[in-house]
């Protein structure tokens, strides 16, 4: 009996470990982290410790916490995307440019 327990003892001390682990990979590895607030859960900044979101379950922080993941990473992916189009908008420009100079040309020829 005395050797179980301290076997669940062992096992306990093994688990905390590897949640104190895995909760500081999460947090090198994530924007915000999920810490205990009075009643509730809140939902904080790693960079800057700001606090983002109050919520009653733990559940509940950790969903709005991965939200607002997606939602940085969905804000950051249209900026490439936004310079592709200024790149092909700047291409365009040049080639009207080009071709309203042509015209210009084309007209002091026909002038002449």
């Amino acid at each position: 009996m005395q050797a179980a327990i301290q076997q669940s003892q062992v096992e306990l001390a093994a688990l905390r470990q590897e949640v104190i682990t895995a909760t500081e990979a999460f947090r090198s590895k994530s924007r915000f982290f999920v810490t205990q607030s009075g009643n509730g859960w809140a939902v904080v900044s790693a960079s800057n410790n700001r606090v983002y979101g109050r919520n009653t379950s733990y559940a509940q922080a950790v969903r709005y916490a991965q939200s607002l993941e997606r939602a940085i990473d969905a804000k950051t992916l249209p900026v490439v995307a936004a310079v592709k189009v200024r790149q092909v908008g700047e291409t365009a420009t040049r080639w009207c440019s080009l071709l309203a100079l042509l015209f210009i040309v084309a007209a002091a020829v026909a002038q002449s």
